[in-house]
C-alpha cells in the first residue's frame, strides 16, 4: 500500500491527494492547501513540506498564551514555558516567521556589543551621558542547550552611547537578558 510522501501515513483509495511528484494524505493536504483553499497539483515535494512545516508553526502560535511581553522583541508564555521571538521587520531587517522555543531548551543569554568593554563600564558611560564614543552594535545572544545560538539585534548601526536611542536600546537589552536568564532559575 502507498504512503504519504510527507508524513508516511498509509494512503487510502479516497484519501490521497496528487501533487506534482506523487501523493499525500488528507491531513498533509489540509496543511499544504492552507485549509483546502489552494490547489497543490503544481507544487513540488519541497514546497509541500515547507507549507506543512509553516502550518505547524501556526499551530504553535495558536497554542501560545502571551503572559509577558518586552517591546517587539520577546513574547513569553509562562503557562506552557515557551518564548516567541516575533521577528518583526524593524528588528530583523527582513520579513520572517516567528520563532518558538521551549524555556527548558535555553541555556542562557548575554548582552553583546562592540567595542568590547565590561558591562559595568558601559553602564557607567550610559549613566554619565558624556561619552562621545559610539557602539557599533547591540544584541542579545541566546544560547541553546544544543549548542546553537540565536542573535536578537537591538542596534545594528553605530550609535553614540550618550544618545537617547542607545539608552533605550540598552534598557531593553537588560530587560530581555534578565527575562531570558530568569527561565533558568
Amino acid at each position: 500500500m502507498k504512503t504519504c510522501d510527507v508524513c508516511g501515513n498509509q494512503l487510502g483509495v479516497m484519501n490521497k491527494f496528487k501533487y506534482e511528484g506523487g501523493y499525500i494524505c488528507k491531513e498533509c493536504y489540509k496543511k499544504a492547501s492552507r485549509q483546502f483553499t489552494e490547489t497543490i497539483t503544481q507544487k513540488s515535494l519541497s514546497e509541500i513540506k515547507e507549507l506543512c512545516a509553516r502550518q505547524r508553526d501556526d499551530e504553535s502560535f495558536e497554542n501560545f498564551a502571551v503572559t509577558g511581553k518586552i517591546g517587539n522583541y520577546l513574547l513569553v508564555d509562562e503557562k506552557h514555558r515557551r518564548i516567541c521571538i516575533p521577528n518583526n521587520r524593524m528588528v530583523s531587517q527582513k520579513v520572517s516567521e516567528p520563532e518558538f522555543y521551549d524555556m527548558d531548551d535555553i541555556k542562557g543569554s548575554c548582552i553583546q556589543f562592540y567595542p568590547e568593554m565590561s558591562l559595568e563600564e558601559l553602564e557607567k558611560k550610559v549613566l554619565l551621558r558624556k561619552d562621545e564614543s559610539a557602539v557599533d552594535y547591540l544584541r542579545i545572544c541566546i544560547s541553546m542547550k544544543d549548542g546553537t545560538e540565536k542573535m536578537l539585534p537591538l542596534l545594528s548601526k553605530p550609535v553614540r552611547i550618550k544618545s537617547y536611542a542607545f539608552r533605550q536600546s540598552f534598557r531593553f537589552a537588560k530587560k530581555l537578558n534578565d527575562e531570558i536568564n530568569r527561565f533558568n532559575l
